[in-house]
């Protein structure tokens, strides 16, 4: 049993990404993203050594009607300042085949999961809190089939 146990123990500490430093997800109500509904991400942060990528997370449906999603990602540093950059995320090839990992059924639906990069080797020129502002800047008011959105830093290997 002890044995059984101590293999567990190992496997879970091997499951651990040690160069992760932020990750969330938002989850959108009913999967329709509002064009005034904004998912926001508090992160603090003390290294302003390392470089790091920052990847957006995307979980929809195939009711999504679109290959792509843009977003807009306003960052505010600790000092007030802000910077917005707009990020384009392709989530089907052109033939409609989604590039997202896909997890099965989720309320009779399938969805798929995509990590996408859009900053990489970046480094925090300053510690302290940083807020991430994601919305979303289709051309429609409101997107069907958008699971959650979310954000992930991790550190450059």
């Amino acid at each position: 049993m002890r044995y059984i146990f101590l293999v567990a123990v190992i496997f879970l500490i091997g499951c651990t990404d040690e160069n992760l430093v932020f990750e969330q997800n938002v989850e959108i109500p009913s999967e329709e993203w509002a064009v005034n509904d904004k998912a926001q991400l508090d992160v603090l942060i003390s290294d302003t050594i390392s470089q790091h990528n920052f990847l957006i997370n995307v979980r929809n449906t195939e009711a999504y009607p679109y290959r792509n999603l843009y977003v807009f990602v306003k960052t505010t540093f600790p000092n007030g300042k802000t910077a917005k950059d707009t990020v384009g995320l392709i989530l089907a090839d052109a033939t409609g085949r989604w590039v997202g990992s896909g997890s099965g059924y989720l309320s009779s639906s399938s969805h798929h999961t995509n990590s996408i990069m859009y900053s990489y080797n970046k480094r925090f020129p300053m510690s302290g809190n940083y807020q991430f502002e994601i919305e979303q800047a289709m051309r429609t008011d409101t997107l069907v089939g958008v699971r959650s959105i979310g954000l992930r830093i991790e550190k450059t290997r």
